[in-house]
């Protein structure tokens, strides 16, 4: 009863969410763990109605940043040769690494994965990366960003489409549990990869999965769940503000935004909407505040916030605007 009805509310969701259909081309990132064999599989053993069921190709791509990495491209060689039939088109990739990187691994690792992928999706002819993200990640990644000190519209995780620039990457599994996946496949996958880095607590990552997450699942087992239903209502807040934050932003751009009488946290949010207006993402909450300080100082009529070089918030009188250093002349 269970198995058909997670399978029942996974279809569901891909048809309300528009995920896939009939004949569309997809790229599998298969990693040969747990979560990325049950979505390889499940995309291709015929669970998905005839109307959605889109073409699945698949890309492993070596990291090579662990000692342990030619004998996991061997077993994914090995689960491919098995399955190749199952896949319209099939890549081993190997990521470059001129000088291995001391700092930041894992955010490196993701920026280069997404390069390969979406490089070999192209050379394929096609724009869509599937990934095999789960609740459980969804929670992390919320839990990651909020010790960050993210802001708010980070804060609802990861998307279940996501545009980025020339791709596409969509993600069927984030309202399931990782102790699901089984229920979604008809032959079970007993074998997987087991990423050996997993229990090292010195990435952030693995601090809040193997320390932080278990130890608030045992204050609420639901906890996951809960956490990424507060960020999805965070979102649906920021939807209902949305009008009134493209007024204030509007305000901005004319020069009558009353820095005076507006509260820090409301300006802050209106700020980032103006910026990211202008493609520009990387703001901190203490570039903010420096924005609203320098408007509320009735001293000065001109001043600047350095953002990340070359980026630079101008003031000019009542008017903000965002520039580079190298436009300044």
């Amino acid at each position: 009863m269970k198995k058909q009805q997670v399978r029942r509310q996974l279809i569901q969701t891909v048809k309300e969410q528009q995920l896939f259909r009939a004949g569309e081309h997809v790229v599998v990132a298969l990693s040969g763990g747990f979560d990325s064999l049950h979505l390889a599989q499940w995309l291709t053993e015929g669970h998905l109605p005839q109307a959605l069921q889109p073409v699945v190709s698949v890309v492993y791509i070596n990291h090579q940043l662990r000692a342990d990495a030619e004998v996991e491209e061997a077993f994914v060689t090995d689960w491919l040769q098995q399955h190749r039939r199952q896949f319209k088109q099939v890549a081993m990739l190997k990521m470059d690494w001129p000088v291995r990187p001391e700092h930041g691994v894992e955010e490196q690792a993701r920026q280069q994965r997404y390069v390969l992928l979406k490089q070999q999706a192209l050379q394929w002819g096609t724009s869509i990366i599937v990934t095999a993200h789960h609740q459980d990640d969804q929670a992390e990644t919320i839990l990651f960003k909020l010790a960050r000190g993210s802001q708010l519209h980070q804060l609802g995780g990861m998307p279940a489409r996501q545009m980025m620039p020339d791709f596409e990457i969509r993600r069927p599994f984030l309202a399931l549990k990782k102790t699901e996946l089984p229920l979604l496949v008809d032959t079970p996958i007993e074998n997987y990869i087991v990423d050996s880095t997993n229990q090292d607590t010195n990435y952030a990552r693995n601090l809040i999965r193997q320390t932080i997450m278990p130890a608030l699942g045992q204050l609420n087992q639901n906890f996951a769940e809960n956490m990424v239903r507060s960020g999805q209502q965070l979102m649906a807040l920021e939807a209902l503000a949305q009008p009134e934050i493209l007024a204030a932003v509007a305000r901005i751009q004319a020069g009558t935004y009353d820095f005076m009488q507006a509260d820090e946290m409301q300006t802050s949010l209106v700020l980032q909407a103006w910026l990211q207006q202008q493609r520009y993402y990387q703001v901190k909450h203490r570039q903010l505040t420096q924005i609203w300080q320098l408007m509320r100082n009735q001293s000065v009529n001109q001043g600047m916030v350095q953002l990340v070089k070359p980026w630079v918030v101008y003031r000019q009188g009542k008017k903000l605007i965002l520039k580079q250093d190298s436009d300044k002349n």
